[in-house]
């Protein structure tokens, strides 16, 4: 829909029927949220947009060699606006102007080959915080990233089948 639509589409009420049913659900408040995390996929490769309420950053997160830019693509921004005016929503705040945001591509470790992305966003997502990661992502030990990555999400209380590997 963000890709495809024009932005005069993006009013309010659209943007909410639409993405509201998709945001994450849980007990706490939405006042007390400062980092909104969001994983795309585009063109087989996913990308991490971390956007910093507090510090009004949105840090794109890309583990792919060569992949640096200084300023958002025309998808990016408008990819921007309806995570702000979601935000600004289940905050109960005024919209937030794009304007006021800085866009940031930190430095990052970046992936061997061109199928570890997946890994990496789950990675960052584990160890980002006030704009760097908290710990160094050793490429060398991708596969065992990989590994362990498997067994957390086969072993979730989240996951509705972990009953079956539980018994084995």
């Amino acid at each position: 829909m963000v890709i495809r639509s024009n932005a005069k589409h993006f009013t309010h009420d659209a943007i909410v029927a639409c993405f509201d049913p998709y945001m994450y659900a849980f007990d706490g408040s939405y006042q007390n949220v400062t980092q909104v995390y969001l994983l795309v996929l585009f063109k087989n490769h996913w990308t991490l947009y971390v956007y910093d309420l507090h510090n009004k950053r949105i840090q794109l997160l890309d583990s792919r060699l060569g992949r640096k830019k200084s300023c958002m693509s025309g998808i990016q921004q408008k990819l921007a606006k309806v995570v702000l005016l979601l935000v600004a929503d289940k905050k109960e705040m005024v919209v937030v102007d794009l304007n006021m945001y800085c866009f940031v591509m930190p430095d990052i470790p970046c992936q061997p080959n061109d199928n570890d992305c997946g890994v990496f966003i789950m990675k960052f997502m584990d160890n980002w915080s006030n704009g760097g990661l908290s710990k160094s992502i050793d490429v060398a030990k991708i596969k065992k990233y990989r590994l362990k990555l498997l067994g957390r999400l086969l072993l979730s209380s989240h996951n509705a089948h972990r009953h079956r590997f539980m018994a084995v």
